[in-house]
């Protein structure tokens, strides 16, 4: 059995040979990455994937949870496999994404929250650039 054909499985979603492809890119390590870098990487690794297979994978992983999305002003939506509570740093000069764990960022002071909501989780987006 392929190493992630489980991980689809568990999570119901059929396990095709371009979506076990695809996830042997993304779930190998922790990483940030755009569709557009998944789209490079598939092409490099010569897995001739479709576009409009790689948009529905991604779709489909994150609609299930496996990955995280962090959408910048610039419509520049990123996907990260770290599902555990953290922050990021966003290089806006070579448009990359850092984790900054939660121990690197103390709070004063939080917003009050509405009786009838309850706070989920904080993140941080912190935007740089360079010199």
């Amino acid at each position: 059995m392929r190493k992630f054909e489980t991980l689809l499985i568990e999570n119901n979603i059929t396990p095709t040979k371009q979506r076990l492809d695809l996830a042997e890119i993304i779930f190998v390590r922790n990483q940030h990455f755009t569709a557009a870098d998944l789209i490079n990487t598939a092409n490099e690794s010569k897995l001739f994937i479709s576009q409009a297979t790689i948009y529905n994978t991604l779709c489909i992983f994150e609609e299930k949870g496996l990955l995280k999305t962090i959408n910048l002003q610039n419509e520049c939506k990123f996907y990260d496999t770290n599902l555990n509570s953290h922050h990021h740093v966003y290089n806006t000069s070579t448009n990359t994404l850092t984790d900054i764990s939660n121990d690197q960022i103390k709070f004063s002071k939080k917003p009050d929250i509405p009786q009838h909501l309850e706070l989920e989780t904080t993140e941080v987006l912190i935007k740089v650039k360079n010199k």
